[in-house]
């Protein structure tokens, strides 16, 4: 192998500073990481000596806009890059569905009980809301949503129409 000559180390030597140089550079300049590494430039102003024609002064602010979509997109990656990713090792469990809704119920029979009337062999029950009297007989449907399927002395079987749900309400002992 031929000696290497003077200028060839001189020329190593400085390859070597140089990128030492480069590199503790590097090293200060990352360890005062409190702006961005990465800066947009500054957009360059056009001069032109001539008029702009109608329709070109556009072009001027779309390249602006495009450096600073893309500054905010690099202070975006450097706010949120680490040095080392982390990984989890743990298995993704799948978020469970809600639960379903509650089942709806009929609610209560909404009118008050005032008495009942046996006549010919037909019992009625009359029933009150508001200032208004209702009387009631097995089979009848009382405002199109309860239905009476069989009333006796002690109760009254009722049905919720829009659920299909059946209620008992009691009506007293009393012959």
């Amino acid at each position: 192998m031929a000696a290497m000559t003077p200028a060839r180390k001189r020329i190593a030597i400085a390859i070597v500073v140089l990128g030492g140089a480069l590199i503790a550079e590097r090293v200060v300049e990352l360890s005062t990481a409190d702006e961005p590494v990465v800066e947009a430039a500054a957009p360059k102003r056009v001069r032109s000596t001539a008029a702009a024609a109608p329709g070109q002064g556009g072009a001027t602010a779309l390249r602006v806009d495009r450096l600073e979509d893309r500054q905010h997109a690099l202070e975006a990656a450097h706010e949120s890059a680490t040095l080392f990713g982390t990984t989890s090792w743990a298995p993704v469990v799948p978020e469970a569905p809600p639960p379903p809704p509650p089942r709806p119920v009929a609610p209560p029979f909404p009118y008050a009980y005032m008495g009942k009337l046996l006549e010919d062999g037909v019992l009625t029950a009359f029933f009150t809301q508001g200032n208004r009297v209702i009387p009631v007989k097995a089979g009848d449907t009382v405002d199109a949503v309860f239905r009476v399927d069989q009333m006796t002395n002690q109760n009254m079987k009722l049905t919720y129409l829009p659920l299909n749900e059946t209620q008992e309400l009691v009506l007293g002992n009393t012959p």
